[in-house]
């Protein structure tokens, strides 16, 4: 029977920094310039886990109940914007960030290292990471913010004219093209005219499983909503060893894509206990204790063959979590930003959108965060059998670092094509 394979972290980042996104190139343009420990990211990990654990149950679900997001975008975009700020403003983002007390610095130093570590392709996956920041051609950045985040975040910086339409069809078009075309529009026009600068992240994944689920394995089944009625939906059928824990509230399987230097997690709560009292117990201690008890076995599993579009506006989730004083004119501090006197800076909005696909062949996934400015004057006898039919928690995750790309909660999936 296969073995798991050693974890090796072969990953692609790609359409990031001053050159137009290209998500076949695995440069990765961070300035020479820049100086920072290879170990950095470790740093950050953790944190970033945490803000996705804490903002996931209170961010809106869309329309089938189902929620996607990607607290590594969030974080990193939130990351650029923590350098032009100050004060209580600089507190509070770095509090929500989970790195209260860390300076600018060695928070730069901490992102540069993780998306040097990205840096790297395999033919099984493809990662890339793109940052970018449009600026209102009537304002100027302070030297030190433009510089920071060209050279940490290697962010193409771009100046846009905020009474024309086709500066949001620029926007969007980075964005498209950073996303392999699966989020197209994050911004709509006409553009608020006191907007001073749009601060961009963009994450793409695709990887192919190590086991790919047969298509003709794959038939219409009941899925069980959470108001009783039921729903047809292809699920895709796979025996295979895999890394597998169940507890008396959950079942959960790991799926491996490419050889295994990234996974899948999928947690099927029992029948009894939903998937909001799961969502309970989602802690970074509990996330630790469920990967070290899980163990390898020989097992049956389907899951859903479907894709999803979420779209959420943060603003009320990240003030909920302590960041308020950005969002309001009076209080937000934002200094190191622009050059220009007298300026009540604040952040207006924070939206990110996702997609995701799986299918028989593996997964596609994508995320886009912005943050608009404004100014104001077992053992291997053991079987297991898990039928994925009801609401789902999953993540995407870099088995290395342990740091958790996607996370979701899946009430109603939509058919994949």
């Amino acid at each position: 029977m296969r073995k798991l394979p050693m974890i090796l972290f072969i990953l692609m980042i790609a359409g990031c920094g001053t050159a137009e996104p290209n998500m076949n190139s695995g440069s990765l343009k961070i300035s020479k310039d820049v100086k920072y420990g290879e170990a950095d990211y470790q740093k950050i990990i953790e944190p970033s886990n945490e803000l996705g654990w804490k903002l996931l149950p209170v961010v809106e679900p869309n329309e089938e109940g189902n929620r996607f997001i990607s607290s590594p975008s969030l974080f990193m975009a939130l990351s650029m914007v923590h350098y032009g700020a100050d004060g209580v403003t600089e507190d509070e983002i770095l509090n929500v960030l989970e790195v209260p007390g860390m300076d600018a610095k060695e928070l730069n130093q901490a992102n540069a290292s993780l998306m040097n570590l990205l840096a790297s392709d395999s033919e099984a996956i493809q990662l890339s990471i793109g940052n970018s920041i449009w600026l209102n051609k009537s304002y100027q950045f302070q030297e030190d913010f433009a510089k920071n985040n060209e050279d940490y975040f290697n962010a193409k910086i771009e100046e846009i004219d905020v009474t024309d339409n086709e500066s949001v069809d620029r926007i969007n078009g980075w964005v498209e093209d950073s996303t392999n075309g699966k989020i197209k529009e994050m911004m709509e026009a006409p553009l608020d005219p006191k907007l001073v600068t749009v601060l961009l992240n963009a994450i793409y994944f695709k990887g192919d499983w190590q086991y790919p689920f047969e298509e003709e394995g794959t038939s219409e089944q009941d899925f069980h909503l959470v108001d009783g009625t039921l729903k047809k939906m292809p699920l895709m059928t796979l025996y295979e060893e895999l890394s597998y824990l169940e507890t008396d509230d959950f079942q959960a399987v790991s799926l491996p894509y490419g050889e295994g230097e990234m996974a899948m997690k999928v947690f099927l709560p029992k029948e009894g206990t939903s998937l909001s009292d799961f969502e309970k117990s989602l802690t970074g201690e509990n996330w630790d204790k469920w990967n070290e008890t899980s163990q390898d076995m020989e097992g049956t599993l389907q899951l859903p063959k479907f894709q999803l579009e979420y779209e959420v506006e943060l603003n009320d989730a990240l003030k909920g979590l302590g960041m308020a004083s950005a969002f309001d004119r009076f209080t937000a501090e934002f200094p190191q930003m622009v050059k220009k006197e007298n300026e009540e800076l604040f952040i207006s909005k924070v939206k990110q959108k996702t997609f995701l696909d799986v299918n028989e062949k593996g997964t596609e996934a994508a995320a886009a965060t912005s943050i608009e400015i404004v100014e104001e004057s077992g053992s291997s006898e053991l079987t297991f059998e898990m039928i994925v039919d009801r609401p789902f928690f999953i993540t995407i995750e870099d088995v290395e670092t342990g740091l958790i790309l996607f996370m979701g909660a899946i009430k109603e999936p939509m058919a994949g094509k």
